[in-house]
């Protein structure tokens, strides 16, 4: 079991999503915090310091590419893993953001976890996407 120092939020409406890769991360050792709702996110992180925030691109309210410009500016460090089950304009703009990587939905959890040991490492992938 590794050391709880490594601080991940999940930002995804779908609460299936967000409880199953909650559940992993934690039983692995990572503290894990979860969202449901983009706003109630970005306040979580004025309060917080993220090492990753996996978050999904579409969701009501506010899309995770808005979400992830207000992080850039709370949290520059935190790195953003985007999650979609799609491709197009949302998934551009993620990129052109600097958007650590693209995770595309069925999530592989293989690939979620290959991206956060590359972020605890602070390597960056450059634009790695699966």
């Amino acid at each position: 079991m590794r050391e709880r120092n490594f601080s991940i939020i999940i930002i995804d409406d779908d609460f299936a999503v967000t409880l199953a890769s909650a559940s992993m991360l934690d039983d692995m050792g990572y503290d894990v915090a979860v969202s449901g709702d983009g706003y109630r996110a970005i306040g979580m992180m004025k309060g917080n310091a993220y090492d990753v925030a996996l978050m999904d691109i579409e969701m009501p309210g506010i899309n995770g590419v808005e979400i992830f410009k207000q992080v850039k500016r709370i949290s520059p460090s935190t790195k953003v893993m985007m999650m979609t089950a799609c491709s197009g304009d949302l998934v551009r703009e993620a990129l052109k953001e600097g958007a650590f990587s693209i995770l595309y939905k069925p999530l592989d959890f293989d690939k979620v976890l290959y991206f956060i040991g590359k972020a605890e490492k602070n390597f960056n992938p450059a634009i790695v996407r699966f």
